[in-house]
């Protein structure tokens, strides 16, 4: 494990959580550190995604995030139409991947399609990531002045990662009648294993991709993409030095409030049991299924996200106090907890 020193540092900043595969990560992670680019930089330099039973995170270096955010706002400095221009190509880009969606529903599985998903979904991501970090590194007046359009994009283009993973799925399911695997299974190959298939028609032993399901890391920077399964897996929790012995955690405002309330840790909004009005919703990340909790929530408490998030948009269209981007909420609260929401200054604390 001699190359894990190279991923040791002291700045990871968790950017997203979710339900995305083990196979899904393994392209992901490859566009963010090789395919990517913003003035003539990959995404990121390194990047750290886990993976367990169909759920993900994944983690940046804040140095990387904080680069890209200077060469995006002065984009907007020297050229003040940018904003508009990258804003109207992510709606673009979304319409037109919402139709290829739409257009293919009934999949047929091909390595033509396979391929033209992600094509398409590259080229989405570009104007996505654009939009979605540039916020954040804006003077509050150019901020106030551009928001609107930049939130409008985003809204437009939610959609676009739930049917990106339904694909997947539905790519996996269609496959596993012919393969003899489970679904859930498929979605635990790597990209290279799923193309070869295709050639070759031969997979991972059961076992493996069974181990895999149970616990990932998968690392990358611009020279190598390498996985760990099993125990292995806890060195590279600790490469992120996220201490979670700790009563309280601070994140970004998304919109302003003070409140106390108990702890709903949600993962998968489907299965949410005792959610009661004023309680206080702690999770990954959300997405619109959420959307009921986040009514009913006194406030909204997430991992990971930017001004622009999913969590970010709701909670000021609710007024509802919000912190996001805490990296370890999910972590530190346990439900039933009883805490304090400081949407004022970004902490939330056990009380």
């Amino acid at each position: 494990m001699k190359q894990l020193q190279s991923f040791k540092h002291d700045d990871w900043t968790k950017i997203w959580d979710g339900a995305w595969s083990f196979l899904t990560c393994t392209h992901f992670i490859e566009q963010y550190t090789k395919e990517l680019t913003f003035g003539g930089k990959p995404f990121q330099s390194q990047a750290i995604l886990f993976s367990s039973h169909g759920r993900s995170a994944g983690w940046m270096r804040q140095s990387d995030r904080d680069v890209l955010g200077a060469c995006l706002s002065r984009q907007i400095i020297r050229n003040p139409k940018f904003a508009k221009t990258v804003s109207n190509n992510l709606k673009t880009q979304s319409k037109s991947f919402l139709r290829f969606m739409a257009h293919n529903e009934n999949i047929v599985a091909s390595p033509k399609l396979y391929n033209e998903f992600w094509r398409r979904l590259l080229a989405y991501y570009h104007p996505h990531i654009n939009v979605k970090y540039v916020v954040d590194y804006l003077h509050p007046d150019l901020l106030k002045k551009y928001l609107p359009d930049l939130e409008a994009a985003r809204l437009v283009a939610e959609p676009v990662f739930n049917h990106t993973e339904n694909f997947i799925m539905n790519f996996a399911k269609f496959l596993s009648k012919k393969m003899k695997y489970d679904y859930r299974l498929l979605l635990c190959l790597t990209k290279e294993e799923l193309r070869g298939y295709f050639s070759t028609e031969t997979l991972p032993k059961k076992s493996e991709l069974e181990q895999r399901n149970k616990r990932s890391a998968l690392l990358c920077d611009r020279t190598s993409f390498v996985f760990y399964t099993g125990s292995a897996v806890n060195k590279i929790e600790k490469l992120l030095g996220q201490s979670e012995n700790v009563s309280e955690v601070t994140g970004q405002v998304a919109f302003h409030g003070k409140v106390n309330g108990t702890v709903r840790i949600v993962l998968d909004p489907h299965k949410a049991k005792n959610f009661q009005r004023g309680d206080i919703l702690v999770t990954g990340s959300t997405r619109p299924e959420f959307l009921s909790l986040m009514v009913k929530a006194g406030a909204i408490v997430t991992d990971a996200g930017g001004i622009l998030s999913h969590a970010a948009i709701t909670a000021r269209e609710l007024k509802k106090p919000c912190v996001i981007g805490t990296k370890i909420a999910t972590k530190v609260f346990k439900d039933g907890d009883r805490v304090e929401v400081d949407a004022e200054c970004g902490i939330i604390k056990k009380v």
